[in-house]
C-alpha cells in the first residue's frame, strides 16, 4: 500500500529507488537517448532540493520532448519520479497532473487552507476521488 505521508528522507529514497528501476531497464532495452537524460541529474549527491529539481527537470522534459522513445511503464515511472520530486521542493504540480501517490488534490486542498489560515479536513474520500 502506498504511503501517502513519507518524510522527505524517505521520499528521495523512494526516488533513488524508482530512478533505478529506469536505469537497469534501459540499460537492458539500451535506450541511450532517456538514459542520457537520467544519467545527466542521477545518481543524486544528496537529498538537496537543487539535485531533486534538477532531476525532476530532466525527467519533464525526458517526458516532454521524447514521448515515442518511453514505453508506458517507463513514462509512468518518471512521472512518479517528478511527483515525488515537486513534492520535496514545493513546487506545484502542473495544471492536469496529479501527484506521483495519487494525492495530488489532497495536497491541493491543503495547501489553499493553509494560505487561507484554514485548518485542512483531509478525509479517506479524499485520497480515493478523482479530479473535482
Amino acid at each position: 500500500m502506498t504511503d501517502y505521508f513519507l518524510p522527505p528522507e524517505k521520499t528521495v529514497e523512494r526516488i533513488d529507488e524508482l530512478c533505478i528501476r529506469l536505469f537497469e531497464l534501459w540499460c537492458e532495452e539500451r535506450k541511450l537517448v532517456p538514459l542520457a537524460y537520467l544519467l545527466h541529474c542521477w545518481p543524486l549527491t544528496g537529498h538537496d532540493a537543487v539535485a531533486v529539481k534538477r532531476l525532476a527537470d530532466a525527467m519533464s522534459d525526458l517526458c516532454q520532448f521524447q514521448t515515442p522513445k518511453l514505453g508506458t511503464r517507463e513514462s509512468m515511472l518518471a512521472r512518479e519520479i517528478i511527483g515525488y520530486a515537486r513534492e520535496i521542493i514545493g513546487e506545484p504540480l502542473p495544471r492536469g497532473n496529479t501527484a506521483a501517490n495519487g494525492a495530488g488534490i489532497m495536497w491541493m486542498r491543503t495547501r489553499l487552507a493553509n494560505a487561507a489560515g484554514q485548518m485542512p479536513a483531509v478525509t479517506v474520500a479524499d485520497l480515493l476521488d478523482g479530479p473535482l
